[in-house]
């Protein structure tokens, strides 16, 4: 009977496990490259006060965050490495990214 109430645990654990790729050991979390690019982006909280996307690209190793104004036709984007560095900086019109 001990057996069976351990294996049952196990699988209730193991049912509780967590699929947020959020944290990952060496990788900044998501609220704090937000933060970082929050700070960097110098029209911040106006006009560009919208964050539009806050994606972990893991082929290329950074968070893409991207900030709009409230018609979401203008915007800017950062790219912040999992280390917490901004690398890449650049400008949204419509749906072009430049």
């Amino acid at each position: 009977m001990r057996y069976l109430a351990l294996l049952l645990a196990m699988f209730v654990l193991a049912g509780c496990e967590s699929t947020d790729d959020t944290y990952v050991p060496g990788r900044i979390p998501r609220e704090t490259a937000i933060a970082i690019a929050m700070q960097a982006n110098k029209q911040y909280p106006y006009p560009l006060s919208k964050v539009t996307r806050a994606a972990w690209r893991p082929e290329h190793g950074y968070w893409a965050i991207d900030f709009k104004d409230e018609d979401e036709e203008y915007g800017k984007f950062y790219l912040v490495s999992g280390r917490g560095k901004i690398v890449g900086v650049g400008r949204i019109q419509g749906d072009q990214y430049y």
